[in-house]
Formats: C-alpha cells, structure tokens, sequence
C-alpha cells in the first residue's frame, strides 16, 4: 500500500524540519547525500563547529589520521545548504588540489583553485553567485590579502598551526590571515598540533579569529603562563574547551579499523659513471658564480637539478640540455637575456615541478640579476666564459645520456617482489603505487618494467595524463559511464578518474608523479614505493596518505631506496626515517614533529643550502646532525605536560557521546531514507519506474528542468551509470515541495494492520478503535549572533472516541499504518485537542528555552571571563610600575648627589601615577564590560520568552481494523 497525501504531508514536513544544534538530525540531509559515512567523532567535531554560533571561530584540532577534513566538510555542506555559499578555503599550496577533490568526490561541492590571473573575476562571481568554493594557498593570502578582505561566510584554514605565531608580531602571513577572517561569519582552524613549545602558541591560534577572546596577550601571560605551574589553572582547560574540539586516537580507535605502515628498505650502489655524474653536477651547483642562474633563483634551481640527480640520468640529462640551450640562445645573441622567473621555468618540465616551486619562480620573477644587466651587450671576454659554460653543461648531459641502466631501477623489481610476497601474506590486493619526481624518470621506470616482463595493468598518471595508453582508458571509460553522474565534463578531472578507476579495476602498478600525490584516494591500494624520495617531509607524508587513509582494509608497505655511494641522499632517509617516523607504525608521522616544521618547502631549502655549503661527507654528516638537534627536542616535557592537560581532556564524556552520536547516526539516516523513499515513490509514481523496494527507479519523465531523465540510485546501493538521488538535488526538492503543498482537508481515514509494514506493539492494542488526529507544526525561533536559530518539532496527537489521549508517538505510529481507505470530509473541532498539544508545546519550549538561553549565557560567561582577564593584566602591570617605583625610591635614598636624588624621585613619582592611571583605566574598563554583561542577562531574559508560530498541517479522524 502507497501512502496517501496525508501521509505524504507529514513525512516531508519531518523531513524538512530543523533540529536542536547538537543532534544529528540538524545534518541528516546532507549525510545522506554525502559520498561518505562520517564517524561518531567527526559528527561529533561538525556539531561542534556549527553549534557555537556566538563564536567567531572554533579550532578542530583531532589528532592525526581522525579525518579533520571531513569534519570540516560536513560544516561547508551545511554552510552550503543554508545557501552561505561565500566559502574559503586556506591551505598549504600541496594540499589544495586534494581539498578540491575530497570536496568533489565526497560532498559533491564544486569548488576553484583561485588564480592569480583570473582571482577578481573568480571572486566577483562567489560574492554574486557562490558558485563554487574557492581555494588558496597561504601564499596566495599574504600576497593578495587586499583582494580577498571580503565579507566570508565562512573560512577554514588548514594545517593551521603555522599560524601559531601570530602573538609575535613578526610572521606576515598569520597577520594577514587574520585581516582576511575579520571578515567572516566563522572561521575554523584545522590542525593536529595546537600547541607546541610555548603556551603563547594558543593565544596565538586563537587570535587570529579573535583576538579579544582572551583579552591581550599581557593578561594571558599574567594569568596562565605565569602561574606557578604551566597548565595548573583549570580555568584555561575550560575556556579552551569551549573553542576547541580535539578527538584523540584513544576515543576514537572503536570506530575506525587502524593499519599499520611497514617499512621496506632496498641497498643499491650506483655505478662508477652515475657517480662521476653526481660530483660533476654538483661542483658546478657549489661554484661562487654561474652564468646560467641568476642570484634570486640560483638556489631554487640548484635545489630542482639535485632533485632530478636523485632521480634518475634521463631527467638530469633533459633538464642540463634545456639549461645549456638557453645560455647558448644568450650567447649567440650576443646579448645577456632577462632572467625573470618565466625564462628560468622553461628549464624545467613544469608538469614535474611542485606549487612550491612555481610559486617560488613566480615570486622571484621581477629579479634580474645575473651578471650583465639583462639587455646589455656582451663583451669577448664575457661570452668566451659562457660558452665554456655551454660546453660544459653539454659534456654533463652526454655523460648522463650515456648512462642507459640506473642502478636504482635494477633494484626496482626487488623492490617490487619483496612488496607483493608482503601483501600476499597480508591477503592484500598486490597493487603497488612508484612516486617520482620526474616524467622522464617515469617513462624510464615505464620502460625498465615493460622490458621485465610486467607491462600487463601498467597505468601512468602525471599532469597531462594524455599518452596514448591513458587516451585509451579515458575513451574506454567515458562510453562505459556515459549515462552516469561521474562524467563531470572537466576533462582533466575525468582522466584523474578514469586512471584510478582502471588502476582499481584491471591494474597492477601505477607509475605516478607528484600530481598523483594531490587529490586522489588510492585505499585499494597497500604498496607505495619512493623510487625519489622527497626532501619535503610534509610532500612524504602526503603521498603515503594516498593509500594508507580511511578505508584501507590492510597494512601498507612503504618501499625506500637507500643510495650507498651517497652520504647526502643516505643522511636525507635516515632524517625521515628515525627522526620524522614517516614509514612505520600506525600513522607515522607524529603530531609534534610534522607541527614543528611551519612550511616543508622551508625544509627542502635547508637541505639544499647543506649539499651546496658542505664539500665532503663529514661536512653533510656535521650538518644534518645540527637539523636532527633542531628537531630531537621540538617539545619539553613541561610543556608536554601542559599541552595533555589543556587539550588531551577536554571532555570527560567524549565516549558518553561518542555511543550516543553511533547510535544517533544510524536511527536518524534510517528513518530520513525510509521516509524520502516513502514520498518519492508516491509522489514520482506517475513519472517514474521503480524497482524492487524503489531504491532503484527510473525518470522516464521529469517533472523539473533541471532533473535528468534516466536511471537512479539511493545512495544506500550505488549503481553504475546512474545519478545519485539527493536529498539537496532539485528531484528530491520537487519530491519534498510537492507533498507539502497538497490540500488536506480533513477527512475520514482508514488504517489496517494486516496491510502495513510498520506496527508498533502500541498502535496494536488500537483495532477497533476510531478516534481524531490533529498535526501542527511548531516552530521556535531565536537569533545568535548574526545568525538565526530556529529548532521545529510536529505536535500531533490524537484522542479516540472513548476520550483516551494519544501523543506524538501514538500519532506517529498510526501515521506510519497502511492507509486502505479515503472517506468523505468531515468537521472536526481543533480545540479538544489545544489542551493537550498546549501541555507538549510548553515542554518542548522548555527544553529549546534551554538551549537558546546557552547561547547568551555563553557570552555572558565570555565577558565574565574578559573581565577577569582585564584585572589580570591590570594588577600585573600595577605590579610591575610599583616595582619600578620602589627601585627609582631606593635609588634616591642611596644617592649623595641632590640632582641625581631629584631625578629619582622623579622617576618613582612618573612610576606612581602610571600606576594610578592604570588603576583608574581598568576599572572604566570593567564598568563598560559589566553593563556588556549586563546587557546579555537581559538578552537570556528574551531568549527564554522565545519567539514560536504554529502552521496547521492537517486533521484526520481515524479506524484502526486488523
């Protein structure tokens, strides 16, 4: 049995209804549309950040490997359904592809890379339209902070503690974060390590989104970092609470299945030319004065050209050979060419070269010097050095272009096997992902392993993705998804699909550049092999990250490559290895030692800057143990201690309420499908087809412009080349819309037991029975802050004709009954039900006058909390002047000289009245925050008055039979 449109009504009004801030029914829409299942804890984070709207910004601070990215995008869906569409994203120049994509895949929320070139029109068309989300880099910020100090609805920074600093005054980039969120409605910062060394790193982090929130930087210091113990005062513990969500590991391992990382080392010794090769480029790259480089780009290109030495001899002989072309270009000019960073990018295959880099280059592009200013013609003398300069770049690259077999890639197929008789034991598919820096390195792996005999499932994925074996997969896939919601029509998008959709499928090994490491999600996945490893610690742990995240069913194996003829790449590994534990354990890199490095590529230039000043072995060995030091200690006991306390045990009730949001969860989303399943067959019945339990149907005939006919899926089953069914989409929106606007006048209804799915133990004891039924929606209001509040319940009920009441839950129940019979309409009284539904509305509004309330007791609490910081500060520095008073006396006591007394008592008087003035300023300043205080406990006041209408959806009068 079809419900009827009663049924119908009450089910899309419970479906759109709006639900308490902290229960998950407020996102069950958005849950059901997303592509993935959030955990306990990650629902727990998002109702967090959302229910604290009289905050300016809140900090997600999870531990690593929980999922902060989730977390946050759960909050932009919600952001994004509420129609706030004026979303930025602020994250380190390598993760912004990936945010763009886990947004895509999993929330199905458009988003842009902001570009330089285009970034006006880019945000002309987000403050009209909110088309789209937009994403940038922390570089992107500080070097266009004036284009984007825009009202936001939202912003979200991630990887923020390299904001930490923000309380010194001296970083840019957090300053100018900060001018940017001034303006918006919330900000969230998403980081593992909040805190690092000192306990200033916190109000650093927060006032970047508040700087008011703990007062000043004095009174923070006065309170809690001159406390006799770091971290004693409970008080920071609780106002760190109500700003900052942090999940531990601990809390969180019964919902999440944890794989380890298994470390695979292969020993190789390059050849005798391979090392002659090294040496060679690397003198040159140490030489005081170079004609190829200019002196603003010399050590970004020395750092690419070492990388590509580590890499392999064909993508050291391509990069030598454009260098040499260029300066030979020059010399046969006779004139020195601009050395702007465009020129300089043409050295090197852009497809190969990290954000990072390109950024770098970018910066640096107004540079011009090296050597003759660019445009001066050269003398004799001049050009005879730079052809010798030409010869020898040329001899360098013939060296490298004679070397066919690299030693390394001999090791490869070892590599391999060692790795798969791994997976196998483990019982994991033997699928293996090889990184390189390199294209050219790439096609050498691609060869080498053709050549071995394992061509078969071998599937390449760089920047262009267009060889001739990825045109085929690509061809092959749009005619197998060409009626599906996959295609999106962004080709480079849909190649980086088809790629992993074959990898997944059909292939064994994926050869892949550094673009593989940006936004895409491998977890079928359990081998990675560093055939380059990265300088960049971060760029590691991103790569590994592909394939060893949330979903992963096995243990990975992580193979590196250890170079035994060379005391730089060997000390590199070590680094990573024992002092970052990138490759092994659970998650590898620790919270502390990852939050200690404010920028990777920083790192990089370290290590660069140590192989271009060290000239022998026990030089690098000398320096890389200065940087392990720099790193061994990053955190001190005491502020270990200090940081567990503020933040580690946040909430005492954290599994209380994980169980409760496991449970939540699952109840919510099985009702929303059941019943969106329910009125979408009813209401589609007379455009679509639908099959089995109507899960699957097809839109034969659609009744909006803008929903495709063809086949459909609930997200519950996916099908192959079919369109989601989303409860956001404006299918489900006709679906919803529709059964609201139907007229139910009221009318006789007929219920049966034998012919409904659904009975309760209660609505049986009703056969026989007929009675009235009335349903109302209630909904209470309130205003937080710039945003409105508003939570609505059904107030149903029914009273049978013995005069018996039956509440919200009778009336649901009978609701849910197979309807089997319409009668005529008929005349209904609505007021013998106002006594009863009076009684519940005046419950419920007790318990939303609660919540309201919380909301301004919040900030009550907050002013409460100020002020105390404000005579903090004050004592101290009252404190501080009666000392200098006290010394400036003591001074004069003990001086002969009159003049030098008269100055004295000078000075202490100066001291004294600064005293008094500050004495006199603080408290105007508490008097202004009480009557703020003041203000607020008359806005609780009107908060518990509320503001509440009725809208009257229908009345029935009801039978039960058998």
């Amino acid at each position: 049995m079809g419900l009827n449109a009663y049924q119908a009504k009450y089910y899309a009004y419970e479906l759109q209804r709006s639900y308490a801030n902290d229960h998950v029914g407020k996102i069950a829409g958005l849950l059901f549309d997303a592509q993935v299942e959030p955990k306990p804890h990650q629902i727990d984070a998002a109702l967090f950040a959302l229910q604290t709207p009289y905050l300016n910004g809140v900090i997600l601070a999870d531990e690593v490997g929980l999922g902060k990215t989730i977390e946050a995008g759960i909050v932009i869906t919600q952001y994004w359904a509420e129609r706030k569409r004026r979303i930025l994203i602020i994250a380190p120049s390598s993760l912004r592809q990936q945010w763009q994509q886990e947004l895509m895949e999993k929330f199905l929320i458009p988003s842009q890379l902001l570009d330089p070139k285009f970034k006006d029109e880019q945000l002309a068309r987000t403050a009209a339209q909110g088309a789209e989300v937009l994403i940038c880099s922390y570089e992107f910020a500080l070097r266009h902070e004036t284009s984007l100090l825009r009202e936001w609805d939202l912003v979200i920074c991630d990887e923020a503690h390299r904001l930490r600093n923000h309380y010194t005054g001296r970083n840019k980039a957090p300053e100018s974060i900060s001018h940017i969120v001034r303006g918006s409605g919330k900000t969230i910062l998403l980081t593992a390590t909040p805190l690092q060394n000192r306990l200033e790193e916190l109000y650093g982090l927060v006032s970047v989104f508040d700087p008011d929130y703990f007062y000043s930087l004095d009174a923070f210091r006065e309170r809690y970092v001159k406390a006799k113990g770091l971290g004693d005062n409970d008080d920071l513990v609780e106002r760190v609470a109500g700003i900052c969500k942090r999940t531990l590991r601990r809390d969180a391992e019964k919902y999440i299945h944890f794989t380890k990382r298994l470390p695979l080392t292969v020993e190789f010794m390059p050849s005798p030319a391979e090392i002659e090769l090294y040496e060679k480029v690397n003198d040159y790259l140490q030489r005081d004065e170079l004609f190829a480089f200019s002196n603003s780009q010399r050590h970004l290109t020395a750092l690419i050209l070492r990388k590509r030495l580590g890499s392999s001899t064909y993508a050291t002989a391509s990069t030598l050979e454009r260098i040499a072309d260029r300066l030979d270009a020059e010399v046969e000019a006779g004139i020195r060419r601009d050395s702007r960073g465009g020129l300089l990018l043409a050295d090197f295959d852009t497809d190969d070269l990290t954000d990072e880099e390109v950024e770098e280059f970018e910066t640096s592009a107004a540079s011009t010097e090296c050597g003759p200013a660019a445009g001066a013609k050269l003398d004799n003398k001049t050009l005879e050095a730079m052809r010798a300069e030409v010869d020898e770049l040329r001899s360098y690259a013939a060296l490298a272009r004679s070397i066919a077999v690299n030693q390394k890639a001999v090791k490869l197929a070892e590599a391999l096997d060692r790795g798969f008789e791994r997976l196998k034991e483990l019982g994991a598919p033997q699928k293996a992902i090889i990184f390189t820096d390199s294209t050219k390195t790439q096609e050498y792996i691609f060869r080498t392993l053709t050549e071995a005999g394992r061509g078969e499932g071998l599937v390449l994925f760089n920047g262009s993705n267009n060889s001739p074996a990825a045109n085929g997969i690509y061809r092959d896939w749009l005619e197998a998804n060409q009626d599906g919601d996959v295609i999106t029509g962004i080709p480079a998008a849909d190649r980086r699909k088809a790629l992993v959709d074959y990898f997944r499928d059909q292939g064994t090994i994926m050869i892949a550049t550094e673009a593989a490491a940006e936004g895409i999600n491998l977890q079928f996945c359990s081998m990675l092999v560093n055939y380059d490893l990265p300088w960049n610690p971060q760029r590691v742990e991103q790569r590994i990250g592909r394939v060893h995240r949330f979903g992963q069913k096995f243990d990975v194996v992580v193979a590196n490559f250890a170079n035994k003829g060379n005391a730089a790449e060997a000390r590199i590994l070590e680094l990573l290895a024992n002092k970052f534990h990138l490759f092994k354990g659970v998650f590898g890199a620790s919270d502390e030692v990852l939050g200690s490095i404010e920028d990777g590529f920083d790192f990089e230039k370290t290590i660069n800057r140590i192989l271009s000043n060290s000239r022998s072995d026990a030089d690098i060995n000398r320096a890389f143990k200065e940087l392990e030091k720099q790193y061994a200690g990053e955190i001190s006991s005491e502020m270990a201690a200090a940081k567990s306390k503020v933040f580690d045990n946040l909430d005492p009730n954290v599994q209380d309420r994980l169980k409760s949001y496991d449970a939540q969860s699952g109840a919510v989303l099985n009702k929303f499908e059941r019943l969106l399943l329910a009125i979408t067959k009813r209401q589609l019945a007379g455009y679509a087809d639908f099959e089995g339990d109507g899960r699957h149907f097809v839109l034969h005939d659609s009744p909006v412009n803008d929903a495709p006919t063809g086949r459909y899926y609930f997200k519950s089953e996916p099908l192959d080349n079919a369109h989601q069914y989303r409860f956001s989409g404006p299918l489900a929106t006709y679906v919803v819309e529709s059964a609201t606007a139907v007229d139910t006048p009221a009318r006789e209804l007929t219920f049966s037991l034998s012919n409904s799915e659904r009975v309760s133990t209660a609505v049986r004891e009703l056969v026989g029975t007929s009675g009235e039924l009335a349903v109302k929606l209630v909904t209470f209001s309130m205003k937080a802050r710039n945003d409105d509040i508003s939570e609505s319940y059904m107030l149903a009920g029914a009273v049978t004709d013995e005069g018996q009441w039956l509440d919200h839950e009778y009336a649901a129940d009978l609701l849910d009954l197979a309807c089997i019979d319409e009668g005529a309409e008929v005349s209904i009284d609505d007021n013998k039900f106002e006594p009863y539904l009076a009684e519940r509305r005046a419950h419920l509004e007790r318990e939303v006058q609660g919540r309201n309330s919380r909301y301004y007791d919040q900030q009550e609490e907050l002013l409460y909390r100020n002020l105390q910081d404000r005579r903090a500060e004050s004592e101290g520095k009252i404190r501080e002047y009666k000392a200098k008073e006290k010394e400036a006396r003591k001074n004069a006591r003990g001086n002969d000289d009159p003049m030098q007394q008269l100055k004295f008592k000078k000075e202490a008087r100066k001291w004294a009245e600064r005293a008094e003035d500050e004495d006199e300023e603080a408290r105007v300043a508490r008097r202004k925050m009480r009557e703020e205080a003041d203000h607020y406990l008359e806005l609780i006041e009107q908060a518990l008055k509320g503001t509440q209408t009725i809208e009257h959806l229908f009345n029935i009068r009801w039978k039960v039979v058998t």
